[in-house]
């Protein structure tokens, strides 16, 4: 529409670009024929590439956050062996991009642009190897290990759990964290637990761990990503249109729970949803 306000950040667009036309021209040739600049884009190329799958992966359906966790982990793992380690291992279009160039091309600049982007992924997660089962069962565990990330998930999510906000319940949380990281090493040296599942199902019991359990309930039954969400209200707008739009809510929610099990190759027994409807439901005399 004419009356939005981006037209006129376009017009500024387009009229830097003619007043400056000729000094892109020869910025673009000199970065296109550049061979750090060509060998720098298919690197990228392939990070990108590697990040959209993990973007993928998280766009999956129930996939939880400690999963979310993992995957992001092995991610960071494969970039650091392939990339940051004694020997690049190059894709086969990188190195044929460096031997056109007689392999004299600096990558100094592209491999601490990996190494941030590793940091950073690792970043973005890093409150949940509070909870990294592998991580909990060194040689020796460190006293203050996970301490600081479970000080972050308190304050994430101290609103949605209405927990206190004097302070008191971050050390209260982080004392039955403490003793929960040795007990949890003690019982997996024992052979009482063995997988993450065994840790949650005796944390979850465990009533000396009552504030704690809900931050693994968190990590084991929240969702990575919110892609779910857009599914589900995708489908809502497919069911309520215009001439459906005095839909309650408890029948909008059976028509989406038919049609997304329908999606996943789910089978409906119409001849039982038609019994239940004619005899059980509640309906006027008319």
């Amino acid at each position: 529409p004419l009356n939005e306000v981006r037209w006129l950040s376009r017009h500024f667009t387009v009229n830097a670009l003619i007043q400056n036309y000729d000094v892109l021209i020869d910025y673009c040739i000199i970065k296109l024929t550049d061979p750090h600049y060509r060998i720098a884009l298919t690197v990228l190329d392939d990070i990108l590439g590697e990040l959209s799958e993990l973007s993928q992966t998280f766009q999956r359906s129930c996939l939880t956050t400690i999963e979310a966790y993992c995957y992001a982990k092995a991610k960071i793992a494969k970039f650091c062996s392939q990339c940051l380690g004694e020997k690049v291992h190059w894709s086969e279009k990188v190195k044929q991009q460096m031997a056109s160039f007689d392999n004299t091309v600096n990558t100094r600049g592209v491999l601490h642009f990996i190494s941030e982007l590793c940091k950073h992924l690792d970043d973005e997660l890093q409150e949940w190897s509070a909870f990294d089962i592998e991580a909990l069962f060194p040689a020796k565990l460190d006293y203050g290990y996970g301490t600081e990330n479970v000080i972050k998930l308190v304050g994430k999510y101290q609103a949605a759990l209405n927990l206190p906000t004097d302070g008191s319940i971050s050390e209260h949380i982080c004392k039955q964290y403490t003793d929960y990281k040795f007990i949890i090493v003690e019982k997996m040296k024992a052979g009482a637990i063995k997988t993450f599942a065994d840790m949650v199902t005796y944390t979850l019991k465990e009533e000396q761990f009552t504030d704690l359990a809900q931050f693994v309930d968190i990590c084991v039954t929240f969702q990575a990503s919110s892609a779910e969400c857009e599914r589900r209200f995708s489908l809502m707008n497919q069911i309520k249109t215009k001439s459906r739009n005095r839909l309650e809510v408890n029948h909008m929610d059976q028509l989406i729970r038919i049609k997304y099990y329908l999606a996943a190759n789910g089978d409906v027994n119409l001849d039982k949803i038609r019994h239940h409807w004619t005899t059980e439901k509640y309906r006027r005399d008319l």
